[in-house]
């Protein structure tokens, strides 16, 4: 077992793998958006944000591999779902959103604007994340001991410097978080992508515990205890960017994303020097998640096709990432909320029925249940309804019906 130093570090290795784009750009435009509502929107966004990604990468330490646990309902689709998901949240989306959001950032804080600065920017951060991402088992010293506490470092200066300039949440919600605040916020959760990012990044993480002389079952427990630590660190900081957000709404009316918020922020509070602060907070971060993304889907895709080595997949997603984040962190965002909310839905049933009493006897359980939730969400996608939560009802009936049959099987 491990000393709590070494426990500490991989906690902020954790933080350090999710927090990127996504878990920047969406809780401060929540903040700005929700006014007097930020409570139960925050609650909303925290349990998709966070709870469903912890859970995830517990349940992966459990099962011992994604396909492991998608195969539970059919080897066909465990193939299908676990390619559809390293995609989605590999070179399809989620990776070229790091370099596109950050690049916003670092035009912000420019003293000109440079229209053609994106691809020369995304050419040098996919090389530089691509070479990290080459030694996986090496995360732990490089994301966990050096960048990822000098990211919570400038938040935190960022946020005092909010708190001294703050003024309240007296302003009314806007939007579907004036009628519901917490289903939007739970809504906004997604599209952090972290709950399938858990399922993505549960290898590279028992790989850096294995590294630290961890053997067995033990990798299983170390595992969890870092899913916690790094959920503890991300609620910390989540809480101090809402109050980044509540601050932002008396100095900008007309915000269009969290990146706009918190750069209005940023420049209230310390001018050209606050959106410096700012740019390199999500250059670290979004280069962190790059990093672990590549790296993972590189594993991924080297296990299942081994003649291309596993530096030659990080370079082939690394060069289709980059091409992808050209389009813009706009088009990208309206081009991920679909994709997501039709694979949540099923990744979530995934991970809770994995805590079940041997849940690998359980095979109608899983069929039905995720097959359901499948359908629901895709139902949802085409209009056909717009509840945010009416999946959970046939995923939960097709669950008891399946533990029915599979109770009589035995």
């Amino acid at each position: 077992m491990l000393g709590l130093k070494k426990r500490i570090l991989l906690s902020f290795t954790v933080f350090a793998m999710f927090f990127g784009a996504g878990n920047l750009i969406f809780p401060p435009y929540l903040a700005y958006e929700a006014g007097r509502s930020v409570i139960p929107a925050f609650i909303g966004f925290i349990a998709t944000a966070i709870g469903l990604p912890v859970l995830s990468l517990i349940a992966i330490g459990k099962a011992g591999a994604t396909e492991k646990l998608a195969s539970r309902v059919h080897p066909v689709f465990a193939a299908a779902f676990t390619i559809a998901i390293y995609l989605a949240i590999g070179p399809c989306l989620a990776i070229p959103r790091t370099a596109s959001t950050s690049y916003e950032m670092v035009a912000n804080a420019l003293p000109v604007k440079i229209d053609w600065l994106l691809i020369p920017y995304s050419i040098i951060f996919f090389i530089l994340s691509g070479i990290i991402a080459l030694r996986p088992e090496k995360l732990t010293k490089r994301l966990g001991r050096i960048l990822s506490p000098l990211l919570v470092t400038l938040i935190a200066i960022l946020f005092i410097g909010s708190m001294l300039h703050f003024s309240g949440s007296g302003s009314e919600a806007a939007g579907a978080y004036a009628t519901h605040p917490f289903s939007t916020g739970f809504t906004d959760g997604y599209q952090t992508m972290d709950a399938l990012a858990g399922l993505v990044f549960g290898i590279v993480l028992a790989l850096n515990i294995e590294a630290l002389g961890v053997k067995g079952k033990d990798i299983t427990k170390e595992a969890a205890m870092a899913s916690i630590g790094g959920g503890v660190l991300l609620l910390a900081v989540y809480s101090m960017i809402v109050v980044i957000g509540l601050s932002a709404k008396g100095y900008t009316a007309d915000a269009a994303n969290g990146a706009d918020v918190l750069s209005a922020a940023a420049a209230a509070v310390s001018g050209h020097y606050g959106r410096s602060v700012l740019a390199l907070i999500f250059v670290i971060a979004c280069f962190n998640t790059s990093v672990s993304l590549l790296s993972s889907c590189g594993e991924y895709f080297h296990h299942l096709q081994p003649r291309i080595p596993r530096g030659g997949w990080i370079a082939i997603f690394a060069a289709v990432s980059c091409l992808i984040s050209n389009v813009g962190l706009n088009a990208i965002i309206s081009i991920s909320s679909p994709i997501l909310t039709l694979f949540y839905p099923a990744a979530i049933m995934l991970i809770a029925l994995s805590f079940l009493p041997n849940p690998d006897s359980l095979t109608w359980t899983h069929r039905i249940g995720v097959v359901a939730a499948l359908i629901a969400s895709l139902l949802n996608v085409l209009g056909l309804y717009s509840s945010t939560f009416l999946w959970i009802v046939p995923a939960a009936l097709g669950s008891v019906i399946g533990y029915v049959i599979d109770r009589k099987a035995k």
